[in-house]
């Protein structure tokens, strides 16, 4: 029996329905992201399910300005997107964060274990955004690792209150901490002192704004690239052939010349480690907050990388 033309009509739609169930659910879940598909298709994702939330978490130390970034997410001329802000002690469980879209992690270098873990959970279904030193020292009551018979010296590497082993540089940022660069060297100012260029990938959708011989000035963590399958490095610090000697007399060999600064892995690229918090690569407009001496303004790459799992802002 042959079809009628209704039920071509009528099969036409199923597929067009199975298709537009299968997008959104691979764009709820971050596999992929609306601007993959294009503008058209965020702006009715976006219409239907509510705009992006982000989250700002804070701790006590490390380097970093939450307050600072908040502002600077809400300048148009940047992204134009009101962050939620919340201190990390709030923060007990990962169901808190599953209500966020986006949570970015700054001045937060003291950190627990099992507040590690949340945030370990969150990046399995959330974007996470890690920055700095945020995380790389714990508090009195972890457990050590010397007690599991675990030689590692990455602080991301912890045993919580449970016992579950969790290596969050390996497997999560796919980064192993150093130091902070200015804990390294003698900087004379931690927020204007020159530490090299910042080079893109020339395959990056997300870095290729920033200019070529773009410097930047101020603090960042020395960290080493781990090699995972899904992992790119849209931005690297380039010294250019100068070695980073530590100020340690005893320190002949240093570190070397080229380090990462963007990192993105996971599933969906959806975890992102900076080295420096996003507030010290923009110079804002706000006087309180005025850097504009430090010569580090890169809006555009913030901007893209908003864009990349969201789309335009509203």
């Amino acid at each position: 029996m042959e079809m009628k033309t209704l039920d071509y009509v009528k099969a036409g739609l199923i597929i067009i329905v199975l298709i537009f169930g299968l997008v959104f659910a691979l764009t709820a879940t971050n596999i992929i992201h609306c601007q993959s598909i294009g503008q058209g298709w965020c702006k009715m994702y976006w219409s239907i399910v509510g705009q992006p939330k982000v989250l700002v978490v804070f701790g006590f130390d490390g380097i970093g300005n939450a307050e600072k970034l908040v502002s600077i997410l809400s300048d148009k001329d940047v992204i134009g997107i009101r962050a939620q802000l919340q201190n990390i002690d709030y923060i007990r469980t990962s169901s808190y964060l599953k209500n966020y879209k986006m949570v970015i992690v700054t001045q937060a270098k003291t950190m627990s274990s099992d507040q590690i873990k949340i945030f370990n959970d969150y990046a399995s279904t959330g974007i996470l955004i890690w920055t700095g030193d945020a995380g790389t020292s714990s508090v009195p009551t972890d457990k050590k690792l010397s007690d599991y018979n675990i030689d590692n010296p990455d602080p991301w590497t912890r045993v919580t209150s449970n016992e579950e082993i969790i290596q969050f540089g390996k497997d999560t940022l796919s980064a192993q901490y150093i130091e902070n660069y200015c804990n390294y060297v003698n900087c004379a100012d931690y927020h204007k002192d020159f530490a090299g260029f910042l080079k893109a990938d020339p395959n990056s959708t997300i870095a290729n704004g920033i200019p070529n011989k773009q410097q930047f000035y101020g603090d960042f963590a020395l960290v080493k690239l781990v090699n995972n399958t899904s992992t790119t490095m849209d931005i690297s610090l380039d010294r250019e052939g100068v070695n980073i000697i530590g100020k340690n007399p005893k320190d002949t060999k240093g570190l070397g010349t080229v380090f990462p600064f963007m990192i993105r892995s996971g599933v969906g690229k959806n975890v992102v480690y900076l080295a420096t918090p996003i507030e010290n690569l923009i110079d804002s407009k706000d006087p309180f907050y005025d850097t504009s001496n430090t010569g580090n303004n890169l809006p555009t790459t913030i901007r893209k990388l908003y864009q990349d799992y969201f789309g335009v802002a509203k």
